[in-house]
């Protein structure tokens, strides 16, 4: 009777574990890309752009030869960086949690002088990308432990340790895009 117990409890436990493993490959074919480097990339993921497929890079005229699309799952991968912040400036204080730019563009094999930031709605800021990871740009993921949704200001967004540098303290909020898609190394 022990050795049969024992035996019902094992096969319990390796289906528990088959099914948690099935569950962890199905979530991360679920789980899309949220944000495209495209430009002087070396560690591509992704070949380039395809009208047939890529409506909305078509839509927004970014085109590329090949590209490092992160999913969820390669962004959380990352170092995590967390900054506090206000944004808007001179509101109140956020946690905002993420990644460093210079660790995702490094990912990606990202390299350049400049940074285009692309958001949904089109809006784009070109920057110098040694000012930005200077001024230690973060992509955010959440705020206040609440996942950035697009509607909101996801699927990320780009914010600076402002809260916490003194350098900072006078910068506006030009370079602060939001609902961010898109990053051209160039």
């Amino acid at each position: 009777m022990f050795v049969l117990k024992n035996f019902f409890l094992i096969f319990l436990l390796a289906m528990g574990m088959a099914t948690h493993a099935s569950a962890a490959m199905a979530h991360e074919k679920d789980c899309a890309a949220l944000l495209t480097v495209t430009g002087n990339v070396t560690n591509p993921n992704r070949g380039g752009y395809d009208p047939e497929i890529d409506k909305f890079f078509g839509y927004t005229e970014v085109e590329f030869d090949t590209a490092y699309a992160f999913t969820c799952h390669a962004l959380n991968s990352l170092p995590a960086a967390t900054v506090k912040a206000d944004f808007p400036k001179g509101r109140m204080v956020h946690t905002y949690e993420g990644v460093l730019l210079a660790d995702l563009l490094a990912a990606a094999g990202a390299t350049g002088k400049t940074v285009t930031v692309q958001a949904l709605d089109g809006y784009a800021v070109e920057a110098p990308l040694d000012e930005m990871i200077a001024m230690g740009a973060v992509v955010a993921l959440s705020r206040n432990g609440e996942s950035l949704g697009i509607g909101d200001f996801g699927p990320t967004q780009i914010v600076f340790p402002r809260a916490e540098r003194d350098d900072l303290k006078d910068m506006s909020d030009d370079l602060w895009v939001w609902s961010i898609f898109h990053i051209r190394v160039e």
